[in-house]
């Protein structure tokens, strides 16, 4: 009977070796991908801002308007709304600052010594979430993201943009809360679900412009074949000095401008050409109120 060859001491670790399990890699594999989207996010939160801004230093005359910007305070600024404003706006000739309801509140004092002090030339009210319904005679259960402070600042904002005669360009919860600053009330679309669908939808829908509006002579057309639309609150009764100047499906309000002598430039709008910037009927609007605070 033969005898199995014994393995040398080498070739005996060599064979134990192979046995072994592999370390695992997938550990470190999910680690660098984690760390790669932290630096992504990173760069997108702290690089591009700066960028951003070094842009619009560079693209400005140094008699731009500076424009007062009332931000964004939902989600929606993580995926850089708010950028696309500056962006829409330096592009339109206008420099945008931030103006944040904890920097003077609701006190309309405050906000006239901030407006001064920053030379501002005109007002953005940007979109964000709902207005609060106790300022209408609403029901609270309606509305979601509510920002009570920011209501009761953008309100006073207004006020004391129209006593100095500062032109406002209202976009999506900018043309609500105008309305109501003025004593006006807001709709619920989602009690149908039809119209939510419909005003609150990446595709878009048509708007017509009232005939003679300020807003059918900026964009040359009485109808705007789409605009992007998300919004699930509306203008329902009239605020006062305030004109219907657009509707969209359902009948819906979709645009109001100031209607008063003694009211500056004054124009709002659900959609939000801030995002259309290779749609030249809407970023018309944009050039005309950035031409109107150049005017002050």
């Amino acid at each position: 009977m033969m005898e199995t060859p014994k393995k040398t001491n080498a070739e005996a670790a060599a064979s134990t070796d192979s046995a072994a399990p592999k370390p695992r890699r997938w550990p470190r594999r999910v680690a660098i991908g984690a760390g790669l989207m932290v630096l992504a996010y990173l760069g997108y939160r702290i690089v591009f801002p700066f960028a951003l801004d070094q842009w619009a230093i560079s693209s400005l005359p140094a008699d731009a308007p500076n424009i007062a910007f009332s931000p964004n305070d939902t989600w929606l600024r993580e995926l850089g709304i708010n950028e696309a404003y500056k962006i829409s706006i330096t592009r339109a000739g206008g420099r945008l600052v931030a103006f944040r309801p904890e920097q003077t509140g609701a006190d309309q004092t405050r906000i006239e010594a901030w407006l001064e002090n920053n030379k501002i030339d005109g007002i953005i009210l940007s979109g964000g979430g709902d207005v609060d319904p106790r300022l209408y005679g609403g029901n609270p259960a309606d509305a979601s993201e509510v920002n009570r402070q920011r209501d009761d600042f953008e309100i006073a904002l207004i006020q004391v943009a129209v006593k100095k005669r500062l032109p406002i360009l209202g976009i999506c919860r900018g043309c609500q809360i105008l309305n109501v600053a003025r004593g006006g009330t807001l709709r619920n679309l989602d009690d149908n679900k039809t119209l939510a669908d419909l005003h609150f939808d990446s595709a878009g829908h048509p708007v017509t412009l009232a005939d003679e509006s300020r807003l059918a002579k900026i964009s040359e057309t009485q109808r705007l074949a789409n605009v992007g639309s998300y919004h699930r609150q509306a203008v329902l009764k009239l605020g006062r000095n305030l004109r219907i100047t657009a509707t969209g499906p359902g009948g819906v309000i979709e645009a109001i401008e100031g209607n008063a002598p003694g009211d500056p430039w004054l124009v709002a709008v659900q959609w939000h050409p801030e995002l259309a910037v290779r749609n030249e009927q809407q970023q018309k609007l944009l050039r005309a109120f950035v031409r109107e605070a150049k005017k002050n």
